[in-house]
């Protein structure tokens, strides 16, 4: 463990004893409720592979950081490779292509084919493949007669992937280490933060930890559904927002009886940003609303902008702000 991270541990450990009047032995975990002997790590709270984003880190298990790293966000950050990714590069690059598997269709039958490193093999055919615009050469596995016989078909390249279970997933747990390297133990024990590391992120890795990954996203698939509505993407704002890690901007949300139900925590990845609405309440009696709200067809709640200074929150208590937050179409059919 390097100084740094001793550093930081001994900065949890003495917010852990405030909180829980005795310190950890080891780490106690916010996703796990543990506090074992295992191999810690520096974890980014946005994954360090997206351009631009925060490099903010804290200390987690290696376990559960690998875990989450491996099965979602190594998808996720493909989110960044748009539109304008020229498409000679997700065949040529070998890491993008990987990670897209582009396809060559033709009247939606797969064709094999390769990237050439030189000369062609005669049996082969050389052809140059187009979209938007963009070709590149590459080498079908077939003969030039079969090619011809099939010039008439439908061709397409598919470098299509779906993302939105990664991205649901890997937004959640970067939104909750938001809230643990700001706020410490504190969200971590109160109701809101409880269900959010315990409930869901703790549970859903105690259930699929060691499962090859095609079990796992399936899993997921199911297990995450019900919590698609926590995120959407934010495609405008009265607020020059940073990613809350970075600016330590947030939007409250509040019920009529004037108790704060949730919190909207901003994850920035790249040139996106992604707005998070997590439980926030010490009382167990809001995370009900918070259900209520997720499961129900209304998409209207009242908010007002809280921001975290030198560990102290400063909340803007005018008049509270109509919100609209969409309930389908973003992440699930």
């Amino acid at each position: 463990m390097n100084e740094k991270m001793k550093q930081k541990l001994e900065q949890l450990r003495s917010d852990y004893t405030g909180i829980a009047g005795k310190p950890f032995n080891y780490f106690y975990c916010p996703i796990l409720f543990r506090d074992e002997n295992v191999p810690l790590c520096q974890a980014h709270i946005v994954n360090k592979a997206f351009a631009g984003s925060s490099r903010a880190w804290t200390v987690q298990r290696m376990d559960v950081d690998n875990f989450y790293g491996t099965y979602f966000e190594a998808d996720f950050e493909m989110l960044q490779y748009g539109k304008n990714r020229e498409i000679g590069e997700i065949f040529m690059d070998k890491k993008l292509h990987k990670k897209f598997r582009p396809k060559i269709l033709v009247d939606e039958k797969q064709v094999d084919f390769f990237v050439p490193q030189g000369k062609i093999p005669e049996q082969f055919t050389a052809v140059e493949v187009e979209k938007d615009g963009r070709t590149i050469t590459v080498g079908l596995k077939m003969a030039k007669d079969t090619v011809l016989s099939l010039a008439e078909g439908k061709w397409q390249i598919d470098i299509s992937k779906d993302l939105r279970v990664a991205s649901l997933v890997s937004i959640i747990k970067a939104a909750y280490l938001t809230l643990f390297e700001i706020l410490g133990y504190s969200y971590t024990f109160s109701a809101g933060g409880q269900f959010v590391g315990h409930q869901i992120l703790g549970k859903f890795f105690l259930a699929n930890h060691g499962q090859m990954k095609s079990v796992v996203q399936e899993s997921a698939f199911s297990f995450f559904r019900e919590f698609a509505s926590m995120v959407r993407p934010l495609l405008s704002s009265g607020f020059d927002f940073q990613g809350s890690i970075t600016d330590k901007m947030f939007l409250v949300c509040w019920s009529s009886s004037g108790f704060a139900w949730a919190i909207i925590v901003f994850i920035r990845t790249g040139l996106l940003l992604h707005a998070v609405m997590l439980p926030v309440s010490d009382r167990a009696d809001m995370v009900p609303t918070y259900f209520d709200f997720l499961r129900s067809q209304n998409e209207s709640i009242s908010v007002t902008l809280c921001s975290y200074e030198q560990g102290q929150r400063h909340w803007d208590m005018k008049k509270p702000s109509r919100l609209t937050w969409p309930k389908t179409g973003v992440l699930y059919p």
